[in-house]
């Protein structure tokens, strides 16, 4: 089986790497590989037995539905073998309009290529009928994922909390880093929305951590964070599982 994530930004993009490793056993084979398209600018694949699961970053929340499009394409020209069996798109309740919205959106997208689809609706598997470039008739299941990440169910907030409960001395670096995002845009003249401040608290605490860009002490961290515990705390991940 082959599927594929589609999420926003490289936060995202790298967190769910790690989240699917930890959590369902996915293996990364350090593969370099090129964005399918301008609108998906990162790339990763990972492999269980037989199946493979790409990760696409796309660049901003107004990059995905474009995304998705490529990817209707992608599967509307590939043989059966090459087409993705699943695809999974995640975006912010914030970052996009009104959930019903974004949906029709993605149904549009469907329609105009003429991809027959059950009614998509948040949080739900969904299959849909499409003809493929040799002209046989094919199924891929489709979840979207429109998630409400509140400062508390966000991936990069479990991540420093679970940093602070195993590291008082980091704890206090956090703490103050969060502070100081707290209160440098008095006016919201940049971080206008709840994702945007959770992501800086999230990049300050990393730009402490690691100034000199160390990618090895970046990559320890991550890989020790108990990521099976998210769950808890994000449910709707746990369709994830059906990768």
């Amino acid at each position: 089986m082959k599927s594929i994530i589609l999420c926003e930004g490289s936060t995202d993009f790298v967190l769910l790497q790690y989240f699917m490793r930890k959590v369902y056993g996915w293996e990364d084979k350090k593969t370099n590989e090129q964005a399918r398209s301008k609108y998906i600018r990162y790339i990763r694949t990972m492999f269980k037995d037989a199946d493979s699961l790409s990760i696409g970053g796309c660049g901003g929340s107004n990059r995905i539905l474009p995304g998705f499009d490529h990817i209707m394409e992608y599967n509307s020209l590939s043989a059966e073998s090459e087409s993705y069996d699943k695809v999974v798109i995640i975006t912010d309740r914030d970052e996009c309009e009104t959930e019903r919205v974004f949906i029709e959106k993605l149904e549009k997208i469907l329609q105009e290529r003429n991809m027959k689809a059950q009614e998509c609706v948040n949080n739900k598997w969904v299959g849909c009928l499409y003809k493929n470039g040799h002209g046989k008739e094919c199924v891929f299941s489709l979840l979207i994922l429109v998630i409400p990440f509140e400062e508390t169910g966000a991936m990069e907030t479990f991540l420093v909390n679970a940093i602070s409960q195993n590291n008082s001395y980091d704890a206090g670096i956090i703490e103050n880093c969060n502070t100081f995002v707290s209160n440098i845009d008095k006016e919201k003249r940049y971080l206008t929305k709840r994702r945007y401040i959770t992501k800086a608290k999230f990049d300050v605490y990393f730009s402490v951590r690691t100034a000199a860009e160390q990618f090895m002490e970046r990559q320890n961290i991550l890989k020790n964070i108990e990521w099976e515990k998210y769950i808890k705390i994000q449910k709707d991940f746990e369709k994830l599982g059906d990768l």
